[in-house]
């Protein structure tokens, strides 16, 4: 059957107004009050549109796609929530490339605490000013970089979410089916120092990295549970000062075709070992002496 969904540049062409994205902020702005719907006058009133006309046309642009109509009045649907937040969250107008910032822990190239953070093209990179190592990056919305003073921490649960609902096939972007194939491809904005990634993509929107499989099982009751038997907190400690998550020394290549891997995981005098496909899939798990 023909695909029925409408197209992207017609839906983002139907916003390309300052009508409908008063419209839209305006919806968002009454739920985030309580109300889940607006009353057409209402709507009309807190726009500010006094031609019934001219604001009926800019409003039916957007039903359908980003407003919904119900008998008690007009609401965002998930798309329009998106665009509403992406607009109110800054992602259309801030400007915070250059921040940069001292970061904690020690990178696990040189092992020296000369960690910093800076944005740039509205990713985060987490890099070392002694002997210029990337350690890891990942897209991060413009408006915490300037607004929040505890942006480290939130870029890392930022990250580890991404990552966590990537690993388990969700797209953190779409919620469309998400899924990976280990490679030893080395894109210029390939993650950590590892001889496979696992390339996750999406199948419906632009959403796509490659992520070594420590970073990919962060969040792993596995893993997690192995630490907190051995009275570790992970939540303790940023992705990023995890060596065992982003260097190649903690992996031991099984296979090349296809390629199967085994993550080690030290802790005191024992290891967690997770044998991994070519899909990210972790298929065993052993703990023995490290």
């Amino acid at each position: 059957m023909e695909d029925e969904r409408p197209d992207p540049a017609d839906a983002l062409a139907a916003i390309g107004n300052e009508r409908r994205v008063s419209i839209l902020y305006e919806l968002q702005q009454a739920f985030r009050e309580g109300h889940s719907s607006l009353p057409y006058a209402d709507l009309k009133r807190r726009v500010g549109l006094r031609d019934s006309g001219n604001f009926n046309y800019h409003l039916q642009r957007l039903v359908g796609q980003f407003v919904r109509k119900s008998s008690d009045g007009y609401a965002l649907t998930y798309a329009g929530r998106k665009v509403a937040s992406a607009l109110t969250a800054g992602v259309f107008t801030e400007q915070a490339d250059g921040t940069t910032l001292d970061a904690p822990g020690t990178c696990y190239e040189c092992g020296d605490a000369a960690l910093f953070a800076r944005y740039e093209e509205e990713r985060v990179h987490i890099a070392c000013e002694s002997c210029g190592e990337e350690l890891l990056h990942n897209p991060f919305p413009p408006a915490p970089t300037t607004r929040r003073d505890d942006l480290l921490d939130a870029f890392e649960v930022w990250t580890r979410r991404w990552n966590a609902l990537a690993a388990a096939g969700t797209c953190p972007e779409c919620g469309s089916r998400m899924s990976g194939t280990l490679t030893d491809y080395r894109p210029e904005l390939g993650t950590g120092n590892v001889p496979y990634r696992l390339r996750v993509s999406c199948s419906a929107c632009w959403a796509m990295a490659n992520l070594p499989v420590g970073c990919l099982v962060r969040d792993d009751p596995r893993v997690v549970g192995f630490h907190a038997e051995r009275g570790v907190s992970l939540d303790e400690r940023y992705l990023w000062d995890l060596d065992w998550a982003l260097h190649r020394d903690y992996l031991t290549v099984l296979d090349d075709d296809p390629p199967r891997l085994r993550l080690r995981i030290p802790l005191d005098s024992e290891a967690l070992r997770l044998t991994v496909d070519n899909e990210g899939t972790v298929v065993s798990t052993t703990v023995s002496e490290r």
